[in-house]
């Protein structure tokens, strides 16, 4: 099982997207160990991180990868024993000097998007992984 702190900066989604967030966030509890901090600021991100994580971003800029590769990546993270604080930033993003003290960026879509689909896009994302990675039926 992979552990993971997913710090977003700013509120959890409203509505019905607040409801998609937790069927997402129940499904993924046989997969990933799920911590959730949302924060106010991107400075208040950084200082969230527990001690030792490693840390990825999520950032148009940041490497793009089909749903396979990000499985791989997760399954390197997960037999390696390393606990991931992932990071989505508000509405402008993180700054330059920010990005920098990211261990890895990744992107969801050079699309910009609102922070509710962004945050519901990663944690489908992070389930169709899980799903790949223990062999079960949902991606295709």
């Amino acid at each position: 099982m992979i552990y993971l702190t997913f710090i977003t900066v700013g509120d959890l989604p409203k509505g019905p997207f607040f409801e998609l967030r937790n069927e997402f966030v129940k499904r993924l509890s046989g997969f990933v160990r799920l911590t959730h901090i949302a924060v106010k600021n991107a400075d208040r991100a950084f200082t969230s991180i527990p001690a030792g994580d490693t840390v990825l971003l999520l950032d148009a800029d940041g490497d793009s990868m089909h749903s396979e590769r990000f499985a791989e990546m997760l399954r390197g993270y997960e037999n390696d024993g390393v606990h991931l604080s992932v990071l989505l930033g508000g509405p402008k993003g993180f700054t330059k000097q920010q990005k920098a003290r990211a261990g890895r960026r990744i992107s969801l879509s050079p699309m910009t998007t609102t922070h509710d689909m962004a945050h519901l896009f990663f944690l489908e994302q992070l389930y169709r992984a899980g799903t790949i990675n223990r062999g079960k039926e949902y991606h295709y």
